[in-house]
């Protein structure tokens, strides 16, 4: 699908290209949503531009991603889609800045272009140049991050609160362990958000990049409030990172944690099997000595045997117990 933004009149008309159709007078943005290869080579015969395929958009060498051809610069990076739901998605989107036109090719829907697309339509010196159409969009994808950041941080935050905090016991009396399938529950969350974080961190590599080439390539054709633009977009992706760095080193504390307290429920459960164990090995071995049955023993001719030997195993039941408990292994 072909999507042209053009301005008129001082505002900005959003609608589709059809095949064969000449682009509208003062269109600056074309967008280009999962496009087969007619609608790709279409836009490529009017703007005069090789844009690349989906394979091409894939590959990971940075100079696949950041080239120039002509006056055309292509700039590719990865960016996140659909992160506030189970199964986010990170696709590629390539940003294509000719002198007249900006253009972007992508496979995915992410909020960031969306976002712009609206606010083109309240702000439309936002498309007063392609140099313009290309920082505005830059600028949405990067505060897209730092919204999804934002989603990260309070889901880790959620997490650690589940993870710290004591839960009362039916009574209201002491700490109840945590049931297994609660802790099971928290490592699948922590493991979504350091998937989610390695995703943005994947993305924020890309637009550094992406940005670092634009600086160097399109330093030229930019005005000063331009520059001044860009630069602020450096600073925002710098400061991004560092969060989200701390952040994955906040996932990883909380896996670290979620795994220690795993490790203790299952100590605290073996350590009961334990001294059960061991304070009924005295009445087994009590039990086992008078049932031999053999023909010398006195004690069966006893008329106190019985009511003896069921003494002897209940001391030697609970004294073991008492031990512990002194001791404070139970």
């Amino acid at each position: 699908m072909i999507t042209v933004h053009a301005r008129v009149g001082g505002r900005v008309v959003e609608q589709p290209l059809a095949l064969g159709d000449p682009l509208p007078p003062n269109t600056v943005w074309i967008d280009l949503l999962r496009p087969d290869e007619a609608e790709r080579a279409h836009v490529g015969a009017v703007t005069g531009c090789d844009l690349p395929t989906r394979e091409e958009m894939k590959e990971i060498e940075a100079s696949s991603q950041l080239y120039t051809e002509g006056e055309a610069v292509y700039l590719t990076s990865s960016v996140i889609a659909r992160a506030d739901t189970p199964n986010p998605e990170q696709g590629e989107i390539t940003f294509v800045l000719t002198p007249r036109h900006m253009i972007t090719v992508r496979f995915t829907e992410p909020r960031s272009v969306a976002t712009f697309a609206a606010r083109t339509g309240r702000q439309p010196e936002l498309l007063a140049s392609a140099e313009d159409a290309l920082l505005g969009i830059l600028d949405a994808v990067i505060d897209r991050v730092a919204d999804v950041l934002e989603l990260i941080g309070a889901r880790i935050d959620g997490l650690s609160s589940r993870i710290f905090t004591d839960s009362l016991d039916a009574k209201g009396f002491g700490r109840a362990a945590k049931k297994p399938d609660e802790l099971q529950d928290v490592l699948r969350g922590i493991g979504r958000a350091g998937d989610l974080t390695h995703k943005v961190r994947d993305s924020l590599a890309g637009l550094d990049r992406l940005v670092a080439f634009l600086s160097s390539v399109a330093a030229g054709r930019l005005t000063k409030e331009q520059k001044a633009a860009l630069k602020t977009l450096t600073r925002d992706l710098r400061s991004l990172n560092e969060h989200a760095g701390f952040l994955a080193h906040e996932a990883n504390f909380l896996l670290d944690a979620t795994l220690g307290l795993i490790n203790i429920e299952q100590n605290a459960i073996i350590k009961i099997f334990s001294v059960v164990s061991v304070a009924l090995m005295p009445p087994t071995l009590i039990a086992s000595a008078y049932g031999m049955n053999f023909h010398n023993m006195p004690e069966l001719d006893w008329d106190f045997g019985y009511p003896m030997a069921i003494v002897l195993m209940v001391l030697s039941a609970v004294v073991p117990l008492w031990y512990f408990r002194r001791r404070g292994w139970l």
